[in-house]
């Protein structure tokens, strides 16, 4: 019998093969098939599912045209009073910026008046406003009258 040699050098056995005749596969190269199959079945599970939905959207009932021609009027109804609300809304909104503003030129013309309200009791006042608006002199006194000042473009 012969001596069983102690190292692969001694055989004359080629690199990557067995005793036995069979072949050596290498770990890199089956974890890179099994990566290669998952990502087939992976592949092949998301077509499955991509069909299942065409065909449940097919199956599907639609909708017939006069449903959908209500559904639009019901719509278009809707919109058109929600935007004449809105037209009626910004109306309003300006008509009440001009009560305001009406408002405050009343305030303050009341104010005014009840200034010269308070002032009315005054004999000095009394005295101005007769002298000015009726023209009444004091005893002795002499009223003048002078012309209004012509200008150059009258003539």
């Amino acid at each position: 019998m012969a001596a069983r040699p102690q190292n692969k050098a001694q055989t004359n056995e080629a690199p990557g093969r067995r005793r036995g005749g069979g072949s050596i596969i290498e770990i890199e190269e089956a974890q890179k098939r099994r990566k290669e199959r998952r990502e087939e079945a992976a592949k092949a599970e998301r077509a499955q599912k991509h069909e299942k939905k065409r065909r449940e959207k097919l199956a599907r009932p639609k909708m017939s045209p006069g449903k959908k021609a209500g559904v639009a009027a019901i719509l278009g109804i809707a919109v058109l009073l929600f935007g004449f609300g809105g037209f009626r809304n910004i109306e309003l909104t300006l008509e009440k910026a001009q009560v305001e503003q009406q408002y405050e030129k009343k305030a303050a013309e009341k104010a005014r008046y009840e200034k010269e309200l308070t002032m009315v009791n005054d004999p000095e006042y009394v005295e101005q406003q007769a002298r000015e608006r009726f023209h009444l002199l004091k005893d002795g006194e002499i009223l003048y009258v002078f012309p209004a000042e012509q200008s150059d473009n009258t003539q």
